[in-house]
C-alpha cells in the first residue's frame, strides 16, 4: 500500500442532491478500522463476560437451592439417627432385663461399643462443617446399623434359650395330678398290709372314685397296664429325666405312645389294687430316683422347700 495516495470516499444521497466526495489517506483509514474493530471487540468482551457472569448466577442460585436442600435432607437424617439411638438405648435395656429375669449371661459392656476403625475425614482440606456432618450422620447410622445386627443375633440366642428352658419347663410336673386330701406322703410308712416299714415312693391324695386324673407335665404315655399291688396305673415319659407314675385308677382314658400336654386327664381317681380306700396314688421320678411329690406341687398349699 502506498500511504502517500489517499482514497477517495463518494457519498451518494438517496434523493437528488449533490455527490459529496470525502478523501481519506491510507493512515487514517487503518486507524478507523482499527478503531473499529477494538470497539466491536469490546463490546462482544462485555457481551461475553455479562452472559457469563449471568450464567454464573444462575448456577450459584441453583446450588444454594441444592445446598439448602441438602442441609434440610441432613437435618432431617440426624433426627432419625437420633430417635433410633433412642430406641437402641431401650431395646438393649430390655434385653438386659431379660437376661436378668432369666439368669442368661450379660454381654459386656466393651463388647456392645462394637468398635471400628476407618478413615477420618482430611483436617488439612478444607472439606466444610457439611461434609464433616455428613461424616458423622454416615458413622453413626452405620454403628446404629451394626447394633441393629447384633442385637438381633443376641435375640436368637436368647430366643434359643427360653424355647430350649419353656421345653424343660413344659416337661417339668409342675401341678396336683388331682384335687383331694393328701392322705399319706412320700418317705417311709408301715405298709397297711403287711406291717412292715417300707418306702412309700409317692404321695395318697384321697378323693372319690371317678374324679379326674390330670397329667403333670407334657409327655408320652409309657405304660397302661394293671399291677397288682398299685391296681390300674398310667406311667407318663416327660423327657428331661422326668417320669411320673398314676395308680388305683378307676378307668384310663389314654394308650400307650399317645402324646399329652400338661392339664390332660389321663382317668380318674379309684380304689384298685392294694387300697384302704379310694385315693391317687401319685410318683415322679428324677434321673431313675423317686422324688417327693409335694416339691413340683407348685403353688398350692402343699409346695415344700
Amino acid at each position: 500500500m502506498n500511504f502517500r495516495e489517499k482514497f477517495s470516499v463518494l457519498l451518494i444521497p438517496h434523493q437528488k442532491g449533490r455527490i459529496r466526495e470525502i478523501k481519506i489517506s491510507p493512515q487514517v483509514l487503518v486507524l478507523v478500522l482499527v478503531g473499529a474493530a477494538l470497539i466491536l471487540s469490546s463490546s462482544l468482551f462485555l457481551s461475553i463476560s455479562g452472559a457469563g457472569r449471568v450464567v454464573d448466577k444462575l448456577k450459584l442460585s441453583r446450588l444454594e437451592k441444592k445446598n439448602t436442600l441438602l442441609q434440610a435432607k441432613l437435618d432431617d437424617m440426624n433426627s432419625t439417627i437420633s430417635s433410633l439411638q433412642g430406641q437402641m438405648a431401650e431395646l438393649i435395656q430390655k434385653e438386659e432385663q431379660v437376661r436378668m429375669v432369666f439368669g442368661l449371661p450379660e454381654v459386656d459392656a466393651q463388647i456392645r461399643e462394637l468398635g471400628v476403625g476407618g478413615p477420618m475425614p482430611d483436617k488439612s482440606a478444607d472439606v466444610g462443617p457439611d461434609i464433616e456432618q455428613l461424616y458423622l450422620a454416615e458413622t453413626q447410622l452405620d454403628k446404629l446399623l451394626r447394633q441393629a445386627r447384633f442385637e438381633k443375633d443376641n435375640f436368637d440366642g436368647i430366643y434359643s434359650s427360653l424355647s430350649e428352658r419353656k421345653k424343660t419347663l413344659d416337661r417339668t410336673p409342675s401341678i396336683r395330678p388331682s384335687a383331694g386330701y393328701l392322705s399319706c406322703g412320700f418317705g417311709v410308712r408301715v405298709d397297711p398290709f403287711t406291717g412292715r416299714r417300707v418306702l412309700h415312693r409317692g404321695v395318697d391324695l384321697a378323693a372319690d372314685i371317678g374324679t379326674p386324673v390330670s397329667v403333670t407335665a407334657d409327655g408320652v404315655v409309657g405304660k397302661v397296664r394293671r399291677d397288682v399291688g398299685l391296681g390300674k396305673l398310667v406311667e407318663i415319659n416327660h423327657g428331661y429325666g422326668y417320669k411320673t407314675v398314676y395308680a388305683h385308677l378307676s378307668r384310663i382314658s389314654v394308650k400307650r405312645g399317645q402324646h399329652l400336654t400338661r392339664g390332660q386327664i389321663i382317668g380318674a381317681v379309684g380304689n384298685t389294687g392294694y387300697s384302704t380306700g379310694p385315693h391317687l396314688h401319685y410318683e415322679v421320678h428324677y434321673q431313675g430316683r423317686a422324688r417327693n411329690p409335694l416339691k413340683y406341687f407348685l403353688g398350692s398349699e402343699y409346695m415344700v422347700d
